[in-house]
């Protein structure tokens, strides 16, 4: 939740202060937007619904995997889109400890108890896993937090993919430049 916000506030400082448009940016048209919508649902039950834990290695991995494909597939057909490629590199970081992973490996939760720090595992679901002393490119997974919102992880692929989503808004917001081609509005505006 706090990437998110963390997110919006972004977009809105690249697009405000740059003097871009929010109307420019609601007139981008993404190709196949529905497989993003799709992949984000799917992926809902899959941190949150109860599987047999017997299952988690292998439908609930394959259904992750798929709602990934999805994604890619989502960044492929929008790769001509100014920053999309900043927001495929964060989406591939993400696959890539996935992957390699089996779920991506993430901290501890913090809480308090009777005025001591306690570090509680994380519960396994389908996506996120506890972290492991054997886990491949660990600093890739869900270690980094803000402080005051240590139970909130994020990666260093989720991080990828928020400036790739600021870029995208923030190229979308400036008036459309051709090459070699003089506009009259770019003009008044310098």
């Amino acid at each position: 939740m706090v990437l998110v916000v963390g997110t919006i506030i972004l977009v809105v400082c690249a697009v405000v202060l740059t003097g871009g448009s929010f109307a420019r940016v609601g007139r981008l048209r993404l190709r196949a937007f529905w497989l993003l919508v799709a992949a984000f649902v799917a992926q809902i039950p899959l941190e949150f619904v109860t599987m047999p834990k017997a299952r988690y290695e292998d439908v609930g991995f394959a259904l992750l995997l798929a709602t990934y494909v999805m994604i890619l597939t989502f960044c492929w057909l929008n790769r001509r889109v100014s920053g999309m490629l900043v927001v495929t590199i964060g989406v591939c970081l993400n696959v890539l400890v996935i992957t390699l992973n089996q779920g991506m490996p993430t901290k501890d939760d913090v809480v308090e108890r009777n005025g001591h720090t306690v570090h509680v595992p994380i519960e396994r679901t389908a996506k996120h896993r506890p972290a492991e002393d054997d886990d491949l490119l660990p600093f890739l997974s869900d270690v980094l937090t803000v402080p005051g919102f240590e139970n909130q992880q994020f990666s260093i692929g989720d991080v990828v993919i928020a400036l790739g989503v600021a870029d995208v808004c923030f190229e979308a917001s400036r008036r459309p430049r051709r090459r070699g081609v003089y506009l009259p509005e770019a003009a008044e505006s310098a």
